[in-house]
């Protein structure tokens, strides 16, 4: 069963990663942020006090977990931006190599991950580079590479995040309170963030239309239903195999801006693309 809540945690993911480019591009990064964070906080809130009591813990353990709250409200606004300015087939496989940064944190804190690993991480890399390098042929499609520097920024810090919260976090606290703070600051800041960007006298106006507000309840419903499906599959079997598993959305996403928004790549972009997938599973393994 692990496997099975994987693939969905992956196939939720990558729905949201698609739904989010599409908000994004028509209400812009900041206001995306704040109303899928502010209906996924209440989503996320409600199923957490139905479920547990607040978990225990040192004021020292919880500073750590704030600090993995930044780092997610960071990822956050990074890869929302490289989804709103990307071409998706390239910025979501590079911001999914969190990964990646996870296991060179791993390594750097004492940990002796195999080499299969290690061998992800150096696919990765040159995975970046050719699905970031521009045809030869000046006839071929010319995708933008805009939004693949937010897209590392992401993989840096969600890569950070995951490394600090499953090192210290989850085997104390477990996942569903600390994640009610993380999505608490993340709602919060992006709802600070707005509301920094009015200039004095103006009315806040959010273009509401059946579109904007069935995007965002889509996207994050499926963010929801991505943690959910995946706290349950670690549950069920190996954190590993359905971390392996739940890393490969951005698989989902690709087809999806494939099938639906024409994206089209060249060839050695598609096999960097392809290496980079590759990556993410074998650091994942």
């Amino acid at each position: 069963m692990g496997i099975v809540y994987g693939l969905l945690a992956a196939t939720f993911w990558g729905v949201g990663d698609f739904l989010i480019t599409h908000l994004t591009r028509r209400v812009g990064t900041t206001l995306a942020l704040v109303t899928i964070q502010v209906l996924s906080l209440l989503g996320w809130v409600f199923w957490v006090i139905a479920k547990q009591a607040p978990p225990g813990g040192n004021p020292a353990l919880w500073a750590i977990v704030t600090g993995t709250a930044v780092c997610h409200v960071l990822g956050l606004v990074f890869v929302y931006r490289a989804f709103e300015v990307g071409t998706l087939s390239i910025v979501s496989p590079i911001s999914a190599g969190f990964a990646v940064v996870t296991a060179v944190l791993a390594l750097l804190a004492g940990e002796r991950p195999p080499v299969v690993a290690l061998g992800g991480a150096a696919l990765l890399v040159l995975g970046v580079v050719l699905a970031t390098r521009s045809p030869a042929d000046p006839a071929a499609p010319r995708p933008s590479l805009r939004g693949v520097p937010e897209a590392i920024f992401s993989a840096l810090a969600f890569g950070t995040m995951f490394w600090a919260f499953s090192l210290f976090v989850e085997p104390r606290l477990g996942f569903a309170w600390p994640l009610a703070l993380l999505k608490t600051l993340a709602a919060g800041s992006t709802v600070v963030a707005l509301l920094a960007r009015r200039r004095p006298g103006d009315s806040l106006r959010i273009p509401l239309s059946a579109n904007v507000v069935l995007l965002a309840v889509g996207a994050a419903a499926a963010d929801t239903l991505a943690w959910l499906t995946y706290i349950r599959g670690s549950s069920a079997s190996y954190a590993s195999i359905v971390t392996a598993i739940a890393s490969l959305f951005s698989v989902v996403t690709v087809l999806l801006a494939w099938r639906f928004l024409r994206e089209r790549l060249a060839l050695h972009q598609w096999a960097g693309v392809a290496v980079i997938v590759l990556g993410i599973l074998l650091v994942s393994l």
